[in-house]
């Protein structure tokens, strides 16, 4: 098995690269291969539910007047928040492995790659967290990651962010805003329903440090292994790639 990480964290943010980047992987891995995506921006990556709210403009009028840039994602449904306290990654495979099977192997990953730090990682909904879902990963009742994937025929890309530090209350309020603009009130948001890996564990995190544990779990995974800050943005194959994330975001 070989492991490729793509580490962007120390490169200049540019949230459609990012997720183009995602787009390309899924097109170009190899068999064998497993491609490790790591980067940060600031702003919303929304899903695609998002989008079909009655009063979605409404909605994205509130994140513009809070001067809160918001890029339309090609996994998960509904919004979560990106600033420099918040690591986003997406592992690339390629196999015949179901949905459920791959958010299990996102899930353990994730939970290997922190055991240096906790073992108190519990997966399953928890209610009021924005972007909701089974596969929520939480400490004491509070989520600090969320997972999403995105399948093409046999290749999938297992996205996730994780809450290293920060405000986690702001951005929930932030987000909780987003919804009530459009009076959507089936979707309930608790500020309180979240937090971070440094103010559950009571250490103070970098986002490089748990990028840095994401990098070794993928060589304890792996024979062998390759690390790039950067991907090859000239090519053809990037170029459409880039193209149909901006056509997502117009």
């Amino acid at each position: 098995m070989n492991g490729i990480v793509i580490n962007e964290l120390k490169q200049e943010e540019n949230s459609l690269i990012s997720t183009a980047i995602d787009d390309h992987s899924m097109k170009t891995i190899q068999d064998g291969d497993i491609i490790l995506h790591l980067f940060q921006h600031s702003g919303i990556n929304m899903g695609n539910d998002d989008t079909k709210i009655k009063d979605f403009k409404q909605g994205l009028d509130y994140y513009q007047k809070n001067n809160v840039p918001v890029t339309i994602r090609n996994a998960g449904g509904r919004s979560v928040v990106s600033d420099e306290g918040v690591l986003n990654m997406s592992l690339i495979v390629k196999n015949n492995k179901n949905m459920y099977e791959n958010f299990e192997y996102l899930d353990q990953f994730i939970k290997d790659a922190l055991r240096p730090i906790t073992q108190d990682i519990e997966t399953g909904l928890i209610d009021g967290a924005y972007c909701p879902g089974q596969s929520d990963m939480s400490i004491y009742g509070k989520k600090f990651s969320g997972t999403a994937q995105r399948k093409r025929k046999d290749v999938s890309a297992l996205v996730c962010y994780i809450g290293v530090n920060g405000d986690q209350h702001e951005r929930g309020e932030l987000v909780k805003g987003f919804y009530d603009s459009m009076q959507e009130h089936d979707i309930i948001i608790d500020p309180h329903a979240m937090g971070t890996l440094s103010s559950l564990i009571g250490r103070e995190f970098t986002v490089q440090e748990i990028g840095d544990l994401m990098i070794e779990e993928l060589k304890r995974r792996t024979d062998t292994f390759t690390y790039t800050e950067a991907v090859d943005t000239t090519t053809d194959s990037f170029k459409a790639s880039l193209e149909s994330t901006l056509k997502r975001n117009q």
